[in-house]
């Protein structure tokens, strides 16, 4: 399994009405009842010590999202003394690495802050009435990358427990329309000869303008008929309409494509990540770095 693959498995409730779950990257979850008795098997389990993490309490609709440095507390204070904004809950949803605090990526505050800040934001995206509020915090390059990396596995583990139904652009990935496409081309020098809903002629060159499809590897590209045979013969550019928008020419894409016998399929998938630090392009286990083809910095 490639290192950008996530895969899911989710237990059966068991007879304390807890759901495990669990991706094969980080994630680990605890569905419960709103039940001390579920809540002390919970405990037990971590072996009654500190573990912290975020959580989600459900009243149908209507959620409160929160994290804390000892979830088994902070839970047990929702159980016997309920904020009235969500003073109905019954039921909630833990996750953090499966870790204890003292090896947990979720003992830091601030990374838990700045994913709760995130499921805020994802979960009135997903038509939720959301009754907490979170608070913006400074992160460090470290901080930085370590919430990168778990809002990618965070959208596709909610999304495969059938909670959202669809993830959260990451915040500056948003898709980017025609108008602003061609002012930045322009901005750049480009010429533009000509322009359709997925073509463009820049500078003499056909441009296929892709934003990607969100998926756990990246954003999927995927290359057919007339923009896979300009692959293969490395002529004109991929257009990627995210973040700063990547102006690839079609050779450099070639470079990843390493079995030359990927041109007899019908279509070849390839996979854009971004992350704080660099953006890559992929196709299998193959890697190329196309920072410097961003064409808005």
């Amino acid at each position: 399994m490639a290192d950008t693959e996530i895969g899911y498995h989710e237990d059966p409730k068991n007879s304390n009405g807890i759901i495990r779950a669990r991706t094969t990257k980080q994630i680990r979850s605890w569905h419960i009842p709103r039940s001390i008795k579920a809540l002390e098997k919970l405990n037990e389990e971590m072996g009654k010590i500190a573990f912290p993490g975020n959580y989600l309490l459900f009243d149908q609709m209507k959620v409160y999202i929160g994290e804390a440095g000892n979830i088994y507390d902070r839970l047990k204070n929702h159980i016997k003394n309920p904020e009235d904004k969500i003073k109905n809950w019954d039921n909630t949803l833990i996750f953090n690495d499966g870790r204890p605090a003292t090896q947990s990526d979720f003992n830091d505050t601030v990374v838990r802050l700045a994913l709760e800040l995130y499921l805020i934001r994802l979960f009135k995206a997903n038509k939720y009435r959301v009754v907490s509020q979170g608070r913006q915090t400074t992160l460090n390059p470290i901080q930085k990358q370590t919430v990168s990396s778990l809002l990618q596995e965070l959208n596709y583990f909610l999304l495969k427990k059938n909670i959202i139904s669809k993830a959260l652009e990451e915040e500056g990935l948003e898709e980017i329309f025609e108008d602003e496409l061609k002012k930045l081309l322009t901005g750049q020098g480009k010429q533009i000869q000509k322009w359709t809903a997925y073509e463009a002629i820049v500078d003499g060159q056909k441009a296929y303008i892709r934003p990607g499809s969100l998926k756990p590897k990246g954003w999927q590209i995927t290359f057919r008929d007339r923009f896979l045979n300009s692959l293969q013969k490395g002529d004109g550019y991929l257009l990627v309409s995210r973040d700063g928008v990547l102006l690839i020419p079609l050779r450099t894409v070639r470079q990843v494509v390493k079995d030359k016998s990927a041109y007899q399929q019908n279509t070849i998938d390839f996979y854009i990540l971004f992350t704080s630090e660099k953006i890559t392009l992929s196709y299998k286990k193959n890697t190329i770095d196309v920072t410097a083809h961003k064409l808005r910095k």
